[in-house]
């Protein structure tokens, strides 16, 4: 259930709602501080836990256990660049048939929710530097 969101927690949807690199907890807090002088770290941490519980935004958990955040909350796919770590929405819609999705949850016992696919590679921006 979505709850009226005061003026802290509106600043850090925003700033979610309006970055393109999913950014990390002090990535929002480095933000929203410029406009919100008088917030804290741990603020943006409660506010983006909070947000995420309320279906507001989602949470990306990296393999390296960082948390990103994404406002695009749809079902969407996501590329991991395995040289610099940046995390990109995949702008093109991956499906999968829903027999394969049933039978890789079966094979691991999950009753299955939803799924996201993720894509690792190199960047185009690193691509570039590892070829000078």
């Amino acid at each position: 259930m979505k709850t009226k969101l005061n003026a802290n927690a509106q600043a850090v949807l925003e700033s979610v709602r309006l970055s393109t690199s999913h950014p990390t907890a002090s990535e929002v807090y480095d933000t929203v501080k410029t406009a919100r002088p008088g917030i804290g770290l741990a603020s943006v941490y409660r506010i983006l836990h909070t947000l995420v519980q309320q279906g507001y935004i989602q949470e990306i958990r990296h393999s390296d256990d960082t948390c990103r955040y994404d406002g695009h909350i749809e079902r969407h796919d996501h590329a991991i660049c395995t040289a610099c770590g940046a995390l990109l929405d995949v702008p093109v819609n991956i499906t999968l048939p829903p027999d394969l999705l049933q039978a890789a949850a079966d094979a691991t016992g999950m009753d299955l929710s939803s799924h996201e696919l993720r894509l690792y590679g190199v960047c185009p921006r690193c691509a570039l530097v590892q070829q000078q």
